[in-house]
């Protein structure tokens, strides 16, 4: 028989968390914002439905990596997927005492690359002049649990460098307003998302106080139809041939795994000894502003134990657990604290998560 302790991987030991960081485009857009920046390239677009689908998402404010000055464009100055991705490392560099030069490997997730080739994480490391080893996942919210089981696995020889690892999303360039009035994925893609980027760099556990463990990856979606998916192009592709770029949601399926998901989530964690009742925060998929309560009420969490941020900067998919995971830690968490992180990601129903214990 199969169950959670079998069908998942598991990260064994633990790895030292030596800093985090996250790089967001621009000013926080309120949803109004939103719709004035949209209205001259969406007809038909009313701001009842993007407010609407704001008050349903329980999303206020997002970042951008687009100015929305036409239909298709590329993004800002500096506001690149690599750039943000880039930026985030030098954060989380900075907060770890190291360079650069240190890194033993690089590793980054997004499933909204700047182009398709070279890697994503190919132009983080130009961006970075690192000249050193470097991976990348395509995979959007759960490509921080696959890449933390890689690092585990890097970080376990005597004298292993330090590995940083990488989140990186800029969706709001596969976003076409003229098409918003009638589709609806485009509307809640344009509400819901948010770009940014976010990073960690781990070493091996006796190099530092505050430690990673308990990991896992896991999926259950053998044989499903994807609930999210998205056929062509790269973000910096927007404005080429190759338009239009857009994902494609099954809200129906969505909606049936979402719970199970956060189930199998929990099921692994405990099979490792950690449960809701043992730590002091729950990071859950920052899928939208009401994830927190829907969790609490689900699984009969205290809702003040569930950290979301996404109220504030959306879904930013990739960067969204090493983000809330960074904020979280910026505010200064007593000794001893404890963090489980729940992963999911609707593509094909994966879903991972790990242990932060605070030194």
């Amino acid at each position: 028989m199969t169950t959670a302790s079998t069908r998942n991987w598991y990260a064994n030991g633990s790895v030292a968390v030596l800093g985090t960081g996250f790089s967001l485009p621009g000013p926080p857009v309120g949803n109004e914002q939103l719709f004035d920046l949209v209205a001259p390239f969406a007809p038909g677009l009313s701001s009842r439905a993007i407010s609407a689908t704001a008050r349903r998402l329980a999303i206020e404010t997002r970042h951008i990596s687009r100015a929305f000055r036409a239909r298709v464009e590329a993004p800002e100055p500096g506001a690149r997927n690599p750039e943000l991705a880039a930026n985030a490392i030098r954060i989380a560099l900075d907060e770890a005492g190291l360079t650069v030069g240190d890194l033993g490997y690089l590793i980054g997730h997004t499933a909204t690359p700047a182009q398709p080739l070279p890697s994503n994480i190919a132009l983080v490391a130009d961006e970075l002049d690192y000249a050193g080893p470097h991976l990348e996942l395509r995979q959007a919210c759960t490509g921080f649990a696959n890449a933390l089981v890689i690092a585990f696995g890097l970080l376990t020889p005597a004298g292993a460098r330090p590995v940083a690892i990488v989140g990186s999303e800029t969706g709001s360039l596969f976003f076409d307003p003229a098409r918003a009035a009638t589709d609806r994925d485009q509307r809640v893609s344009l509400v819901q998302m948010g770009d940014g980027a976010a990073a960690i760099v781990l070493a091996p556990s006796d190099q530092g106080p505050h430690r990673l463990r308990a990991g896992w990856f896991g999926s259950i979606g053998l044989g499903k139809s994807p609930g999210l998916e998205m056929r062509t192009g790269g973000s910096d592709c927007a404005a080429s041939a190759s338009w239009p770029l857009r994902f494609s949601h099954d809200y129906g399926r969505i909606a049936e795994t979402g719970a199970g998901l956060f189930e199998e989530g929990l099921a692994a964690a405990a099979c490792q000894g950690v449960t809701p009742g043992t730590v002091d925060w729950i990071i859950p998929h920052q899928a939208n502003g009401r994830i927190g309560v829907q969790l609490a009420a689900h699984f009969d969490i205290p809702l003040n134990k569930i950290f979301v941020n996404a109220r504030q900067i959306g879904n930013t998919g990739s960067a969204a657990i090493w983000l809330a995971l960074s904020q979280l830690r910026a505010r200064g968490l007593p000794s001893g604290t404890r963090v489980l992180t729940l992963g999911a990601e609707a593509t094909k129903y994966m879903h991972g998560g790990f242990l932060y214990e605070h030194g």
